[in-house]
């Protein structure tokens, strides 16, 4: 096998660890020899052992203690992010790789974590094990775009969904909720919804819409159903809201203190914060929620201030072939094709019968 199809190996094995992992990233491991594979593991689940580990119980379950010993000697690892050199819910990879005197490690990615960052890899050259860095990294970095975010900005993985018309327009001035996408673009929304932690809107777009802001899969409580965020003062909170009916919690976020019906308490959660950076502290105050994601779903003043201060990693436009005219709202407001040169780069293409999604990634992402 070539070094290319043993990494792509170690991709599929990191993929099983699904949401189980968070906030740990999601890393597979696997052990050559010889040109042979001689175990592969993966990270299962938050406090649990690391893939590096599990390869390497799984080399000793299909060999035996000794012969596993003699195999992982001068052996070489493949994964997709830097083995952990600090102890924290399990002991440090990167000692299990010292310890059976690794001959070499094929590592896709640096650990973006300040602590772990360059540090494991050190290690490891010290300890005479060779290094090679960068195979995959695109995919690597892909892979755990959630995970790298929250740490090199100090925020949550922020993507911005818009779904306009032709004429740029995301609605209509009066109307409450209007359709602009297709049934399958609208499918593919809610499987958006079900990828991220939360969901966010202006209270604009609350008093206008009434949303539920829920993941149509399912409204049991047997599926979790990400946070409701919603930022400004304008609310008038009220028990039969769509935001309510499911079992999901829900954060007001604002400069003064929103009136909450007695009943709501238990899921809602008043955030109130000064003005001048509200937006940054409610981002730090979710992460402490285990809130590592955000889909910023309106209205045009919000994503357009998200925009413009940089705060997203992934814009998603859905456009459908409808035109509204001078009454529709606007949806991004700024000069496009500037900032699509200066600010993106195109990430997918993609159709829904009629209706065009278009992926982009932030080429300057900012964080707090």
């Amino acid at each position: 096998m070539t070094d290319f199809e043993v990494m792509q190996r170690v991709f599929d094995l990191a993929a099983k660890g699904g949401h189980n992992v968070a906030p740990n990233p999601l890393v597979g491991c696997v052990i050559t020899k010889n040109g042979k594979i001689i175990g592969e593991g993966w990270h299962k689940k938050y406090g649990g052992h690391h893939a590096e580990v599990n390869a390497i119980r799984d080399c000793q379950k299909k060999f035996g203690n000794n012969a596993a010993k003699k195999l992982l000697h001068k052996s070489t690892f493949f994964v997709n992010l830097e083995p952990c050199s600090i102890e924290k819910n399990t002991p440090p990879c990167t000692e299990k790789l010292i310890e059976f005197k690794a001959k070499k490690l094929v590592c896709s990615i640096k650990d973006p974590n300040p602590l772990i960052n360059g540090r494991g890899i050190k290690k490891l050259k010290q300890a005479g094990i060779d290094v090679q860095l960068g195979l995959m990294k695109d995919e690597a970095r892909k892979l755990n775009k959630i995970f790298i975010a929250n740490h090199l900005y100090s925020r949550p993985f922020i993507t911005i969904k818009v779904a306009q018309t032709l004429d740029s327009k995301i609605g209509l001035r009066g109307a409450g909720q209007v359709r602009i996408t297709n049934n399958k673009s609208i499918k593919d929304v809610h499987k958006l919804r079900k990828e991220h932690d939360s969901i966010m809107i202006g209270s604009g777009t609350l008093n206008e819409d009434n949303p539920m802001l829920s993941t149509r899969f399912s409204l049991s409580k047997k599926i979790s159903q990400p946070m409701k965020v919603i930022i400004g003062n304008n609310v008038n909170v009220k028990s039969k809201m769509g935001l309510f009916k499911d079992f999901s919690k829900v954060i007001f976020a604002s400069t003064k203190e929103i009136v909450i019906p007695k009943d709501l308490t238990k899921n809602v959660i008043n955030f109130k914060n000064a003005k001048q950076n509200i937006v940054e502290n409610l981002f730090s105050y979710l992460l402490d929620l285990n809130c590592r994601s955000i889909l910023v779903e309106g209205g045009n003043k919000l994503f357009n201030s998200f925009l413009s201060k940089g705060y997203y990693d992934e814009l998603i436009i859905y456009t459908a072939p409808k035109i509204i005219g001078p009454e529709g709202i606007q949806g991004i407001d700024v000069d496009v094709d500037s900032f699509k040169s200066k600010m993106l780069t195109l990430d997918a293409i993609e159709n829904f019968e009629n209706d065009l999604k278009v992926t982009y990634r932030n080429k300057k992402p900012n964080g707090i």
